[in-house]
């Protein structure tokens, strides 16, 4: 759908460069012999020659904005209001009885430039504008009692057959730009469904992953428990259950969408140790980065361990620093089974005093 909208861009360009090529022939190869040849003609010939210039100049600022990329924005107000002076300015200096002529080349003119500039802009518009336009020839005649029929006849010939060229440029754009809106839908709605399937395929790998580990964690106390291998009642059995709950939780917990994840799954953890009926404080200082995913788990692993053996208190401490995030812990159990290291580039630091254990993991930005 990217190529869509890309292939739709460029036919709109490249319309938009036709438009002023058509333009700028009847400017030159219609409309200047015309002006030349009837400079005698005219009322006050140096207005219309002005006017005449004054409209290459617009389409030379087109084609700058075309070679640019661009489009005429707000100027294009002001510039048609002057396209619409000169119609009229021009109009005035021509004799009557000329009006259905040769000499009346802005009839065709005016109307090329008003489909110009009115290029990106409902066909209504262009409609309202070609309508004042043609009509500033009418009120001339009519001004001027030369409202013949074989006057309006002729000058209403020239207006259907120049205005019909007009107008359908003007209905061209229209629907090029419902083309190319009705593609921008289209790859908006296809992007959508892209991403709804990349993140379920997320999800879904995400969820056999935490079910991998999951199972390799859990998988060999429960079958220990079951053939009688391990002894519920034994201290080794009864703290390896607390760790294994201790990891569910925080597998659980790093599927949830919370805006910190490093303190949701300390709190998973937490709440695992208070179910045991230690007393747990929780404190937080500064403020850290999102975190992958092994960084994470770096850094809680040391804690799930030492929250799961606490016997009665835990005291737990997370400081963001410009430096880096540490996980705290110190409570009333023992260093085994602490890591001396852990994934995602964290560093484990163990201190063991009579009956308090104080571990600290942390992972350094740089």
């Amino acid at each position: 759908m990217a190529d869509a909208r890309a292939t739709m861009a460029r036919l709109r360009g490249r319309l938009r460069v036709a438009i002023l090529i058509v333009s700028l022939a009847d400017l030159i190869v219609l409309d200047l012999p015309a002006l030349l040849t009837h400079l005698d003609v005219y009322v006050l010939a140096w207005p219309v020659v002005a006017g005449y210039l004054t409209l290459l100049v617009l389409l030379a600022v087109e084609g700058v904005l075309i070679t640019r990329g661009r489009s005429w924005g707000w100027w294009r107000w002001p510039a048609l209001g002057l396209t619409l002076a000169i119609s009229v300015l021009v109009n005035a200096l021509i004799p009557a009885e000329e009006v259905p002529g040769y000499a009346n080349w802005p009839l065709d003119g005016i109307g090329w430039i008003a489909v110009v500039l009115l290029f990106d802009l409902d066909l209504t518009v262009l409609l309202a504008v070609l309508a004042a336009h043609f009509a500033t020839n009418f009120a001339h005649l009519a001004i001027a009692g030369e409202l013949a029929p074989a006057a309006a006849i002729n000058l209403g010939t020239d207006v259907v057959t120049i205005g019909a060229f007009q107008v359908m440029a003007g209905v061209a754009t229209g629907m090029l730009r419902r083309a190319a809106a009705s593609a921008a839908r289209a790859a908006e709605a296809e992007e959508g469904v892209r991403a709804l399937e990349m993140i379920a395929a997320r999800v879904h790998e995400d969820r056999r992953r935490r079910s991998e580990r999951l199972d390799a964690e859990v998988r060999p106390l429960l079958v220990g428990l079951a053939d009688g291998r391990l002894d519920p009642a034994a201290e080794q059995t009864r703290r390896e259950s607390a760790i294994a709950a201790a990891r569910m939780r925080r597998l659980f917990a790093e599927g949830d969408d919370v805006d910190d994840r490093l303190l949701h799954e300390l709190q998973a953890c937490v709440d695992v140790a208070e179910r045991r009926g230690v007393l747990v404080d929780l404190a937080t200082q500064g403020s850290w980065p999102g975190l992958p995913l092994d960084v994470r788990r770096g850094l809680t692993e040391a804690p799930v361990r030492v929250l799961s053996t606490a016997r009665n208190w835990a005291r737990v401490t997370v400081l963001g620093t410009d430096s880096g995030v540490s996980v705290s812990v110190v409570a009333d159990g023992d260093a085994a089974g602490i890591p001396a290291e852990a994934d995602g580039a964290v560093t484990i630091t163990t201190v063991e005093d009579e009956d308090r254990l104080w571990v600290k993991a942390t992972w350094q930005t740089t």
